[in-house]
């Protein structure tokens, strides 16, 4: 339609100036630039940086766009995504710049010769708050999407930062720890959520956040003194170890079960004992195990794996079947793209001891999941999105809390 070429240009001009200006005497934005220049700026500040400069920009757009100044009063999909585009683009330069500067320092301060990582503007999420506005017949109906989603929208930004870093210093052989810290209690999901992970075991639900969530997520890569591997370079207490064991030309039952299971089962699904972070601190063999895990169940008997589970769990083999197809078979729209689910070493754990003969070794958060999988399965078959499905049954079945609880009570937490 013609008149949205009329209606931009002047939308985008009152949007700019309302926001220039509020910018422009904003104590907290004055505060961050003075934190990050004196190179005290954490990932904090950035936070807090993020959330002003979403709120500005929430601000500037409630005082400039009303349905009086909209075609028919409608907030058309032509409008929507140029104007969106274009003013949630300047949100991520912004705030990606403010980030990829505290990482540098941050970078500097480990004396880690790393280059910043800065992630890319999610189109995905500019999309979906598009594509929500321009559903409604009445801008009136769809205003609220002015308001705290452009403020989640610009406080992601930073969580994306770290994600990136993290898994750029996790590739580059370093062990990044992922810090969420609840602000004020903010809510039980919140509080569960919460805690230290260390890269890459860290759930997803970590960078997830509800609506007027300003809970602080943060990343330090420290001093960066950590084992390389790359170079297979081992620390003091390692080397003495190794060197023990070669004089004496000891190798335990354990350890020549695992280089067995490593040289001949490598396919097979298999499990010898378990993964943690002591014997494998790089998540690599978990990483590895999974993936192969994953494929192995793809490549059994699919109805005798079915009524396995089923006998084992008390779980209808229909409900089963859709578990089965939701974790290994099924491809949604992820944020990643369309796509399976990625394989999760906890999840094959749990399936593994879920179809075993007998399910002698099922632990309590072995089911769940499989009621975790099942209801989230059911929320999407009726159109509902993935993350909104898994927060949703996150509040009836939550997977990670009981895995938890079970860590704990073995004391591996």
């Amino acid at each position: 339609m013609n008149d949205d070429i009329d209606v931009l240009p002047r939308l985008l001009e009152e949007v700019k100036n309302e926001f220039e200006l509020a910018y422009g005497e904003s104590e907290i934005i004055r505060n961050a630039f003075a934190t990050l220049e004196a190179k005290q700026a954490t990932y904090k500040t950035a936070n807090e940086f993020a959330i002003e400069i979403g709120e500005i920009l929430s601000k500037a757009l409630g005082a400039s766009i009303s349905a009086d100044k909209l075609p028919n009063g409608k907030m058309y999909y032509n409008i929507a995504h140029r104007l969106l585009t274009d003013v949630l683009g300047r949100n991520h330069e912004l705030v990606s710049g403010y980030a990829s500067d505290v990482q540098k320092n941050l970078n500097d301060k480990a004396k880690i010769g790393l280059k910043v990582q800065a992630p890319e503007l999610n189109l995905d999420r500019v999309a979906g708050i598009v594509n929500r506005f321009s559903s409604e017949e009445n801008f009136e109906d769809a205003s609220w999407l002015l308001g705290e989603p452009i403020v989640k929208f610009t406080q992601s930004i930073i969580d994306d930062s770290i994600r990136k870093n993290a898994e750029f210093h996790y590739k580059a052989g370093l062990q990044p720890e992922i810090v969420r810290t609840s602000f004020f209690h903010c809510c039980e999901w919140c509080q569960e959520v919460q805690g230290n992970y260390k890269y890459p075991r860290v759930p997803k639900d970590v960078y997830r956040r509800h609506q007027h969530c300003r809970c602080i997520l943060d990343y330090d890569p420290k001093n960066g003194k950590t084992q390389n591997v790359w170079t297979k370079k081992w620390n003091s207490i390692d080397k003495e170890r190794v060197e023990r064991r070669k004089l004496i030309d000891v190798v335990s039952v354990d350890e020549r079960e695992q280089k067995r299971y490593n040289r001949v089962m490598k396919s097979s699904g298999a499990v010898y004992g378990a993964w943690n972070d002591r014997n494998d601190p790089y998540n690599k063999e978990r990483e590895r195990h999974a993936q192969e895990f994953y494929e192995s169940v793809r490549n059994r008997n699919k109805q005798h794996e079915i009524v396995k589970v089923s006998n084992n769990s008390g779980l209808s083999q229909s409900d089963v079947e859709k578990i089965y197809n939701h974790i290994f078979i099924n491809e949604y729209d992820l944020e990643d793209g369309r796509k399976r689910f990625d394989p999760n070493y906890d999840m094959a754990e749990s399936w593994r001891r879920l179809s075993e003969i007998g399910g002698k070794n099922i632990q309590p958060h072995d089911l769940v999941m499989l009621n975790h999988e099942l209801m989230e399965h059911d929320l999407m078959a009726k159109g509902m999105k993935y993350d909104e499905a898994h927060e949703l049954t996150n509040k009836t079945y939550n997977y990670q809390k009981a895995w938890i609880a079970w860590m704990k009570e073995k004391g591996d937490l």
